[in-house]
């Protein structure tokens, strides 16, 4: 990539950092500054995800409201675990944590590609 597109990518990255601390302190629906978040990333980066910070972000993501009931089952919050399982090292671990949770439990997907990364695995 080169400097003049990173900086551009640079500048409208601080833009979403900051709608997303705004929504953290005062949005009824904080993932949803997240999913948007996320969803540019992945769009803005899409050669060069290892440039974008996408792991930092999805990671920041699943955390923040990892003890948060009212998002267990939400899908928004379920994909953004997905996509982070989808480029950890070890995917199992993090499906694992998923269900130890009740994290997407009522999903179907959450199941696929759990059965997915064991298959990979050769489990």
């Amino acid at each position: 990539m080169d400097a003049e597109r990173a900086a551009i990518l640079a500048k409208e990255r601080a833009k979403y950092r900051d709608r997303l601390a705004v929504a953290l302190t005062e949005d009824a629906d904080p993932l949803a500054a997240y999913n948007e978040f996320v969803k540019w990333t992945v769009d803005a980066y899409k050669n060069h995800l290892g440039q974008s910070g996408l792991i930092q972000l999805l990671d920041e993501a699943t955390r923040y409201f990892v003890d948060d009931d009212a998002y267990r089952s939400d899908l928004r919050y379920l994909k953004l675990w997905l996509l982070y399982a989808r480029h950890v090292e070890d995917p199992i671990t993090i499906h694992a944590f998923l269900l130890s949770r009740n994290i997407g439990r009522i999903y179907a997907q959450t199941y696929q590609e759990y059965a997915e990364a064991l298959y990979k695995r050769g489990k």
